[in-house]
């Protein structure tokens, strides 16, 4: 038999048209555990579960608020969307009728480990929180979220990232390491982060092997998992739960604001109550600058007047003993006087005599009577035979040099 073939638009007709024929799935009930559960724009969606099966469910109305794990039982119709070829349960209609097995199991773990009292060691949040671990997935948008919220006001808080699976089947073994690890640090907050997801993707937290690491860490810690709406053990074990990674960074960063806040506060009532203080100091010392002000001025006026008695007394006898060195000063001067007009006069004829003589030996003194000296351009003595017509020579004169060309050269006979 040779296979029809048919267009995707054909296919989701036909199957449409055979549940719009199946008369059974126009009106009858279907029960599970809810799964999830979500409620936006005047419609509510939420999956059933049952064993491994799950169905998704909608009505186009605003029900009662449920919990995920409630067992329900829905009354609606089986409607097949042939755009997206998808196959969904329409109710009109919700009713508890119990609570599903994930719920009873979580209950009862829930149960178990708060009877062992994992529930109860709430370790002290320092007031500031400097150094954070925060154990999650590196690659996801929830460091980033959490970074950016914790830094919005004030950037003094560190954040140290410790990478983990956070779903699957390793995560349970990898986030217990890395709370070990974090613990070992001595930080001041442990976080353990995660997005939103599935039951099945947030069930690791709900692990026991997992919340008996958190109850056992020394270090505080914050459960920040899920969504707001999801609740898992360890928001139980943790010493504090946020119900989003980025609450539990405006948790710390309003906490770390609202201690600096305080502290601020303190020092402004610090600095006003040291003003109030050194006021208060700085009149009475002023009081007693005065009151020793008046004593110390009484006093000097004492210290003054015999000052000025001791002053008058010196300055007569001062003036008598400068009145005997002026006169006796004045002798010695006047016989120094007529000493050095001696000496003086003494002097001056000695140094004419040696004037005299030194310009009668002066042979530049010859200048002036109107001879000169003649020398060759090589600087050599001019002499009749050492000279020619038409040679440079240069002449010394009184007041400078003069250079002469030689015109005529007539030899006379020397006297004798």
């Amino acid at each position: 038999m040779r296979s029809r073939t048919l267009s995707v638009t054909e296919l989701n007709t036909y199957i449409k048209g055979v549940f719009e024929d199946e008369l059974v799935l126009h009106n009858l009930n279907v029960e599970g555990e809810i799964y999830e559960f979500k409620q936006t724009n005047g419609t509510t969606f939420l999956t059933l579960r049952e064993k491994d099966s799950l169905l998704a469910c909608v009505c186009f109305a605003v029900t009662a608020p449920f919990a995920i794990g409630d067992k329900v039982s829905l009354s609606g119709r089986v409607r097949f969307y042939e755009r997206n070829g998808k196959v969904s349960f329409v109710f009109d209609s919700i009713q508890k009728v119990g609570v599903g097995t994930l719920l009873t199991q979580f209950n009862a773990l829930r149960d178990k480990l708060q009877a062992e009292g994992l529930f109860d060691n709430r370790k002290a949040i320092p007031a500031v929180i400097r150094r954070i671990a925060v154990i999650t997935s590196e690659t996801g948008a929830v460091i980033h979220d959490f970074c950016e919220t914790v830094h919005r006001k004030r950037r003094f808080t560190d954040v140290y990232v410790y990478n983990a699976t956070v779903q699957g089947k390793t995560a349970v073994l990898t986030l217990i390491e890395r709370i070990r690890e974090a613990d070992a640090c001595q930080y001041d907050l442990i976080v353990l982060a995660r997005g939103g997801g599935s039951v099945d993707d947030l069930s690791v937290f709900n692990e026991e092997a997992l919340i008996r690491a958190i109850a056992a860490c020394n270090t505080p810690t914050l459960s920040a998992v899920g969504h707001e709406t999801d609740f898992t053990l360890c928001d139980f074990a943790a010493t504090v739960r946020m119900g989003t990674p980025s609450m539990a960074g405006e948790y710390i960063s309003r906490r770390n604001e609202e201690t600096w806040t305080r502290f601020v506060t303190a020092m402004r009532l610090l600095e006003q109550n040291m003003r109030e203080v050194l006021t208060r100091k700085t009149n009475v010392l002023y009081q007693q600058a005065a009151m020793l002000s008046y004593k110390s001025m009484v006093k000097s006026e004492r210290i003054r007047s015999r000052i000025f008695a001791l002053i008058e007394n010196m300055n007569v006898k001062t003036q008598h003993k400068i009145s005997d060195l002026y006169a006796h000063t004045a002798l010695l001067a006047q016989g120094l006087r007529n000493q050095t007009e001696t000496h003086q006069s003494h002097t001056r004829v000695r140094l004419e005599s040696a004037v005299n003589r030194l310009n009668s030996n002066n042979p530049l003194r010859m200048f002036s009577m109107g001879y000169a000296k003649l020398y060759r351009s090589d600087g050599g003595a001019v002499t009749y035979e050492s000279t020619n017509v038409g040679d440079e020579i240069r002449a010394m004169v009184q007041g400078g040099t003069i250079t002469a060309k030689i015109t005529e050269k007539k030899q006379t006979h020397s006297l004798r």
